[in-house]
């Protein structure tokens, strides 16, 4: 008889599964450079917004408009104001700083929003088809004839501006591109042998579409979420730049470059930074948007 006790045996661990994809993602997503620094710009404007967010300091360090100092109006950037004031001697530092929660608080939401309702409705009429499908999918034609900043226009206008309307007008806009691309999925998905398999045992509908076909399509849904977000910042800024967006003084990034566009040659500053962050965020998402889509694409060499 052996002298090995069942204690002293050695026990071989299942592989983490979970933990290897995610390295075989980060690998095919570290190939495209381009896509790490959109990530990595990101993260760091994510974290910067958490400080904005939490800064004791809003009203002291002229975020609002009361706290104005008309004495500093107009001043260039300096060590003391490093991207200038504006024309009411608030620090547009600052409120571009306080801002940032703001407008990738208004994208983020905007496309939960959608995606929480137009992922399921994808969801149904790609898996039963027939009447429900002609009728979702005509309903979503009908939105997809409004182009969505027409469309996110007349929301807002019988709503009203506010930060909350500005929000919902921008997901309703964007249920059709959520739906018709779950839906292109799950046709396809739902015609593999696996299905019909997991059907043939009994499983019920429910079951199939979100535990089985869900999972499986994940991977357009979430490069389509990523590159939505920019879609839906460029939205809220444009309606708050016309006024119908989020509404001054909250120092959301559109509304800056209203509130600076009548200084822009006395003082190009005011204008300059709100819109020069508005094109990295936006492009930071595409960069990593295009390298996510990659790096999730089955067929991509490893």
């Amino acid at each position: 008889m052996s002298n090995i006790q069942p204690s002293q045996v050695p026990v071989r661990k299942p592989a983490n599964r979970r933990l290897d994809n995610f390295k075989d993602f980060y690998k095919k997503l570290r190939k495209n450079k381009a896509a790490l620094v959109g990530l990595y710009v990101l993260v760091f404007l994510f974290f910067v917004s958490i400080f904005g967010a939490l800064d004791a300091n809003y009203n002291i360090l002229g975020v609002n408009s009361n706290a104005t100092n008309l004495t500093d109006k107009l001043l260039g950037p300096s060590a003391q104001y490093w991207f200038g004031t504006d024309h009411l001697g608030r620090d547009i530092f600052y409120r571009i700083l306080h801002g940032m929660y703001i407008t990738l608080g208004v994208g983020f939401a905007a496309t939960f929003m959608a995606a929480l309702v137009g992922v399921p409705i994808g969801l149904l009429a790609g898996y039963y088809g027939g009447w429900l499908d002609t009728v979702i999918m005509r309903l979503m034609d009908v939105l997809l004839a409004f182009p969505g900043i027409l469309l996110a226009l007349a929301i807002v206008s019988v709503l009203g501006g506010s930060t909350i309307n500005v929000t919902v007008a921008i997901a309703i806009g964007a249920l059709p591109q959520f739906a018709r691309i779950v839906r292109g999925s799950t046709l396809t998905t739902r015609k593999l042998e696996y299905i019909d398999a997991i059907r043939a045992l009994g499983a019920k509908d429910g079951k199939i579409i979100f535990q089985h076909i869900l999972p499986n399509i994940m991977s357009p849904i979430i490069v389509n979420t990523t590159l939505f977000v920019a879609t839906a910042i460029l939205s809220a800024a444009g309606l708050s730049f016309l006024g119908l967006g989020v509404q001054p003084p909250t120092p959301e990034w559109g509304a800056m470059l209203n509130d600076g566009r009548n200084y822009m040659y006395q003082a190009a500053h005011i204008t300059f930074f709100p819109g020069m962050m508005i094109v990295i965020v936006v492009l930071a998402f595409n960069l990593f948007g295009d390298g996510l889509r990659d790096a999730l694409d089955p067929k991509a060499k490893k």
